[in-house]
């Protein structure tokens, strides 16, 4: 599995903060990986990933796959305490997803919101038939 991380603020605040705007990511969103291969996705108004095209080219093997219907959330799952938490915490949206079996042949796409127009990640093609792996495909992306 691939991991993205971000480095995140401490948890805190004194009550009287008021919270984080939402950052607006909703929209479509498209950019490469490192394979020079297309990724894109789509993030809706209520701020989850639905959507998600990605291309790969490793070992031979190329390809796009499309993975749609999906409901993926963007906001963290943290629990503050004592809370709440800060407005940095409230504000962060990443997304993970995978598709296939453990034993492959398997896509994964971990995304960072980094602003409203920037996102990046990482993306693996594990145990793809005759071409074996590739993990840690780093991508960039921005909002249409």
């Amino acid at each position: 599995m691939v991991g993205f991380c971000g480095v995140l603020a401490a948890c805190g605040g004194d009550g009287a903060t008021p919270p984080a705007p939402s950052p607006g990511n909703s929209g479509l969103w498209t950019g490469t990986t490192f394979q020079g291969a297309p990724i894109s996705f789509s993030v809706s108004a209520g701020e989850k990933v639905t959507a998600i095209t990605i291309g790969h080219n490793f070992n031979g093997c190329s390809g796009v796959e499309t993975f749609s219907g999906l409901n993926l959330e963007t906001a963290p799952d943290v629990t503050c305490i004592p809370g709440p938490c800060s407005p940095g915490i409230q504000s962060y949206r990443a997304f993970n997803y995978g598709s296939g079996p453990p034993a492959g042949p398997r896509t994964s796409v971990n995304g960072l919101f980094l602003s409203a127009s920037r996102a990046e990640g990482a993306a693996a093609f594990q145990n793809f038939p005759g071409c074996g792996s590739a993990t840690n495909v780093p991508w960039t992306a921005t909002k249409r």
